[in-house]
């Protein structure tokens, strides 16, 4: 949940249009809300690409089930058939890359952890968890922990010229990571606006379904694709039951936040500001 407080606000009408987003306006795939709950459990199969390259592999080739590149499928012992159509995702500092769907390679038979990525299903490396904390000082956004009534999880505001998260001590470790990913995403995704330091668009004019659905879809991507089960899964399940369609979402803003807050919880992680 997050409380919307903040001085700065531009008009909404110059808000960024990306292709992303214009993607999402026009087409029907995403729109339907049973297709949009199917495409985030796509992308989580993909854990070892960021969100945004899961997406790109996606709209290429929506029944791939492991990509890797030609060396890559080398070391485990496999090699691309002649003629294999390439899939094309991003990389840093550099143009594109190309992978291949294991359909596309021949060898050995894959290890059960490339098959099976999600054998750990429930369980959240601790340091994961610290090391975003650590990151979100980086972020210069301050993280408390409170304990609260059984029913709350935490919110998002800001006070004193920062952005802060309170959470609910009395939660296990994995809710108390949830919590914290739902609430960097409404912060990221510009819920509360912006201050002089945001890299983030100013976005706080929007619904509050909106706010929640995009928060919830950056949770259920970032736990998912670690393996842990959240209760962005009943939300999102439960929202589609009652609608049939999706409301103005930004799967710009959902996909780039998740990516950046997946980096919040690595060693390699720089701060954008």
């Amino acid at each position: 949940m997050a409380q919307e407080l903040l001085p700065h606000s531009p008009d909404p009408s110059i808000e960024k249009i990306t292709a992303l987003d214009e993607l999402f306006t026009n087409s029907a795939n995403y729109h339907n809300s049973e297709k949009y709950f199917a495409f985030l459990k796509f992308l989580n199969r993909f854990p070892k690409l960021s969100p945004f390259n899961a997406f790109l592999i996606q709209m290429q080739n929506s029944g791939v089930t492991v990509v890797n590149t030609p060396s890559q499928w080398k070391k485990l012992g496999r090699y691309v058939k002649y003629q294999a159509r390439p899939l094309v995702i991003l990389v840093p500092f550099g143009p594109v890359q190309f992978v291949y769907d294991i359909a596309d390679t021949e060898g050995d038979p894959l290890p059960e952890y490339f098959i099976n990525p999600f054998a750990t299903m429930g369980y959240l490396d601790p340091e994961r968890y610290n090391r975003t904390m650590v990151n979100c000082a980086k972020e210069e956004i301050l993280v408390y922990e409170y304990e609260m009534h059984k029913n709350s999880g935490g919110y998002a505001k800001y006070v004193n010229d920062r952005f802060t998260i309170t959470i609910n001590s009395s939660f296990s470790l994995n809710d108390k990571f949830s919590t914290l990913i739902h609430e960097l995403a409404h912060i990221f995704c510009g819920h509360l606006g912006i201050d002089n330091n945001s890299w983030w668009l100013y976005r706080r004019h929007l619904d509050k379904s909106i706010r929640e659905i995009e928060a919830e879809s950056v949770s259920f991507i970032v736990c998912n694709r670690i393996g842990l089960e959240t209760t962005s899964d009943q939300y999102l399940s439960g929202y589609i039951k009652e609608h049939s369609e999706m409301p103005g979402i930004s799967l710009n803003s959902i996909l780039h936040v998740a990516g950046y807050i997946e980096q919040m919880g690595t060693k390699a992680f720089k701060p954008k500001n």
